[in-house]
């Protein structure tokens, strides 16, 4: 399932701000100019932006809001490969930023997440949720819902509930999935080529 709608962020996290630009970037713009690199707090989109002037500095973790009267341009969405490695070092702990501050969003997910299938449940495309882990969850939401990741974490037996949402944050970024349940998919021309088919189930857009 391909894009049917353009979807934007509203805030966004810096990941990596290069002052002199990147000469390897694919964008000829980007090469020699301030260029920043970034991910979207909603749709977990990676952008990269261009600072409105050459005043400012950014630094990671920096929240940007892109509003009427924002500080820098969005001028293209890019793939994971497209990333800085200085960006993909930072990308775990601000996405463990992201994920702490929305942790009533993402706790209701996991009161509430469905099958997708007959055969497979929403929840056991996180790391470490196999049957087993699974079939308790859904006892342990039926008796009564979850309140916190410590709560899910005392009850179900699970280690650090935000690093495995974290985790399958990155897989999702990284492509290649049948399901997104986190991040809005980019439509790239390999994905294009192979006529390769995606839902997005986006969980965090239907519940925050």
């Amino acid at each position: 399932m391909q894009r049917k709608r353009v979807v934007k962020e509203r805030v966004v996290y810096v990941l990596d701000y290069m002052r002199e630009g990147n000469p390897l970037d694919k964008h000829k713009f980007h090469r020699d100019k301030p260029l920043i690199q970034a991910v979207g707090e909603d749709y977990f989109l990676l952008l990269e932006l261009t600072p409105l002037s050459y005043n400012l500095d950014f630094f990671p973790e920096d929240k940007i809001e892109l509003d009427s009267n924002s500080s820098v341009k969005v001028d293209a969405h890019i793939s994971y490969e497209d990333l800085t490695s200085v960006s993909k070092d930072n990308l775990p702990k601000i996405l463990h930023k992201i994920v702490s501050e929305k942790e009533k969003v993402f706790v209701e997910i996991f009161n509430k997440a469905e099958p997708l299938t007959l055969k497979l449940h929403a929840l056991e495309l996180l790391p470490n949720i196999g049957k087993k882990t699974l079939r308790l969850i859904l006892e342990e939401r039926r008796k009564k819902p979850f309140e916190s990741f410590k709560d899910i974490e005392s009850r179900i037996g699970v280690k650090d509930v935000a690093s495995i949402l974290v985790e399958r944050i990155i897989k999702e970024m990284q492509g290649g999935e049948k399901y997104y349940l986190f991040v809005y998919p980019l439509i790239s021309d390999e994905n294009k080529r192979l006529e390769q088919q995606f839902i997005y189930v986006g969980y965090i857009e239907k519940l925050k």
